[in-house]
């Protein structure tokens, strides 16, 4: 069963969102609440799973990696779990996604350059639990975010 959240829930998230540096003191002025009152939220939060970790937004394109892919990857028959939980542990891939359809699971992945991409995709073709491959390289991202923009 999926945890209750209340309106304040719904406004602290909105307001981590869009201010993801801000502390509680600064949410509690802008909701009209207090810090403590915030604070006990968050740790509810967090303690349902429903705020995991406070991670950076890194801009990777300013720190070289310039190759987003895409990779729609058919598993071997009985080998789904395996291979996706095989592949989210490699450090160049950011997401991954169980999907229907022709293939099983899309891989989303960033390089600083093709070589390294390469290398990543001739691992993955040779890969047992993986039967096939389609690979799109991104040409521009005009939106990427885990995050939507507003929680209702």
């Amino acid at each position: 069963m999926k945890p209750k959240t209340d309106e304040l829930d719904k406004k602290i998230l909105n307001y981590m969102i869009q201010n993801n540096t801000t502390t509680h003191k600064k949410i509690a002025e802008q909701l009209n609440v207090t810090p403590t009152t915030i604070h006990k939220r968050i740790t509810k939060l967090k303690k349902n799973d429903i705020l995991q970790g406070s991670q950076p937004q890194i801009n990777l394109k300013q720190i070289g990696y310039d190759v987003t892919v895409v990779i729609n990857a058919q598993t071997t028959k009985g080998q789904l779990e395996e291979a996706a939980q095989k592949w989210a542990k490699h450090n160049n891939v950011t997401s991954v996604y169980r999907i229907t359809g022709e293939y099983d699971i899309v891989v989303i992945a960033k390089f600083k350059n093709t070589q390294q991409l390469n290398q990543f995709n001739q691992k993955m073709v040779k890969d047992p639990l993986i039967q096939k491959t389609n690979t799109s390289l991104v040409f521009n991202t005009p939106k990427e975010n885990t995050n939507p923009k507003q929680i209702e």
